[in-house]
C-alpha cells in the first residue's frame, strides 16, 4: 500500500469506532489482495461515492 500523508502525526492518538476500523481493515485487506483501481479510476468514483452518501440521511 501507498503511505499517504495526514493531517494528524502518526504519533497522535486518534479515536475510531468499530465500524469504521471494520471499513478501514476491509479496505487493507481488498488491497493487499489486489483489489484496487488507478487515480485516475478512483477520480472518477469520487464524485460518485459523494453524491451516494451526501444524498442518505442520518439516523
Amino acid at each position: 500500500m501507498q503511505d499517504l500523508k495526514l493531517d494528524a502525526p502518526a504519533t497522535d492518538e486518534v479515536q475510531v469506532d468499530s465500524r469504521t476500523l471494520e471499513a478501514i481493515d476491509q479496505g487493507a485487506r481488498g488491497a493487499d489482495e489486489g483489489r484496487t483501481v488507478s487515480i485516475e479510476e478512483a477520480r472518477k468514483l469520487i464524485p460518485k461515492w459523494i453524491s451516494k452518501f451526501a444524498s442518505q440521511t442520518r439516523r
